[in-house]
């Protein structure tokens, strides 16, 4: 898979990534056609993802915890 991506032009991978971006927009959708549930979770779910990771990084931006400061 990583010698096909490779070979491709940069117009060809761009065409790649609006497809796959497009096949999980109509997946989700025709999903949330019959349930509604996944069009309010699945956002809900990815922003409070977005916010957790925000604030980890805010919080603790090198990813360097308590755990190191006993070595110095």
């Amino acid at each position: 898979m990583r010698e096909l991506y490779d070979s491709l032009r940069p117009k060809e991978a761009r065409m790649l990534h609006w497809s796959a971006a497009a096949l999980a927009a109509a997946l989700w959708f025709s999903i949330a056609w019959r349930n509604p549930w996944p069009l309010l979770l699945v956002p809900m779910i990815g922003g409070s993802f977005a916010l957790l990771v925000r604030r980890n990084r805010r919080l603790d931006p090198l990813g360097h915890g308590d755990a190191d400061d006993d070595l110095f």
